[in-house]
């Protein structure tokens, strides 16, 4: 492939697209018969679409058999904001001489740059992926006037740090990138379907950014959920309010519910019925208290109830299992 080739990039935001292996062998160096990626190194389909001057939307899928770092430069002199999900496989990107991290998997990118260039380092992998990017005239020009809160307005203005903020994305996002993979249109019909979905995200965005919590990612989101996880353990018998949790924890109820799916792979209300579950086994498995008082130490008061929700859990009626308190062990480390 030519990464150097772009579809409509003359109206959007036009790139140069460039490729270099670790020793030192780049694009620049190969003869202009061979200035595609090497086969041996892999195989990409990278696709730029033009709705608008100052809008571009992209795809990229990638199988990477050698590692390779692919590099786009922005020609416009322009910053530019980017959104992008990214499906599968995992990458490093370096933007500047200060922002570097790394691209994750499942993961959803909110990124204000200046530098016109990036690198991202692919190792061998399947990858895929789906975004935005948008200059500051361009991104006035869709809000028509309209205040897009204090993250954008300081982009706006020119008066912003490179930030790239990394996030778990919702279901919303994930549907407007899978069908800007998978569009069946061409021609008027393609520039106006994708000019539609860059709004429906660009709305999405502005909503979670605009939302009572600040930006977070993906650490800071894990710290929350430990520290939440900490105040229901302390309180299963009693536990207190999701809502009033959150509140601790400095988030809002939605946002510890996201937190909460992204740690734990559930809702806070779900772990809470686990964790005082696992509780119920190990309080059995020590022995000394019946079934009975078992269910109200840890807050139902009809022992059937808590039989019931036992035996779904753990596929058993409520007794002393051996591994029991192993498993309790485990849950809370």
């Amino acid at each position: 492939m030519d990464l150097g080739a772009v579809e409509g990039a003359e109206t959007g935001i036009p790139s140069e697209s460039r490729w270099s292996l670790p020793n030192g062998y780049d694009c620049l160096a190969a003869p202009p018969e061979a200035a595609g990626l090497p086969g041996e190194v892999g195989d990409v389909d990278y696709l730029q679409f033009s709705p608008r001057p100052g809008l571009e939307v992209y795809t990229f899928a990638a199988t990477i058999r050698s590692p390779v770092t692919l590099s786009y430069e922005v020609q416009t002199g322009d910053p530019y904001l980017w959104l992008a999900l990214n499906f599968s496989g995992q990458n490093e990107y370096h933007h500047g001489s200060s922002s570097n991290g790394g691209v994750e998997a499942d993961s959803f990118y909110c990124a204000m740059l200046r530098d016109p260039m990036t690198s991202f380092f692919y190792p061998p992998a399947r990858h895929r992926a789906a975004g935005l990017a948008f200059t500051p005239q361009r991104l006035r020009d869709m809000l028509q006037g309209q205040s897009p809160g204090r993250v954008f307005e300081s982009f706006l203005a020119g008066e912003f740090d490179p930030a790239i903020i990394a996030s778990r994305p919702t279901a919303l996002l994930r549907s407007l990138s899978e069908q800007i993979c998978n569009h069946p249109y061409q021609g008027v019909m393609q520039a106006l379907f994708l000019e539609a979905k860059a709004f429906e995200m660009l709305a999405e965005i502005l909503r979670l950014l605009n939302d009572t919590d600040p930006p977070y990612d993906r650490g800071r989101g894990r710290r929350a959920a430990l520290a939440a996880r900490e105040i229901f353990m302390a309180n299963l018998a009693d536990p207190p309010r999701i809502v009033d949790v959150a509140r601790q924890v400095g988030l809002s109820h939605r946002r510890l519910n996201e937190v909460f799916r992204d740690v734990f792979g559930a809702s806070p209300l779900q772990c809470l019925v686990r964790w005082r579950l696992d509780l119920a086994q190990h309080l059995l498995a020590t022995g000394g208290m019946s079934v009975k008082q078992v269910a109200h130490q840890i807050g139902y008061a009809h022992a059937s109830n808590f039989s019931l929700a036992f035996t779904r859990r753990f596929g058993h009626p409520p007794t002393g299992a051996p591994d029991a308190e192993a498993a309790f062990e485990r849950t809370i480390a």
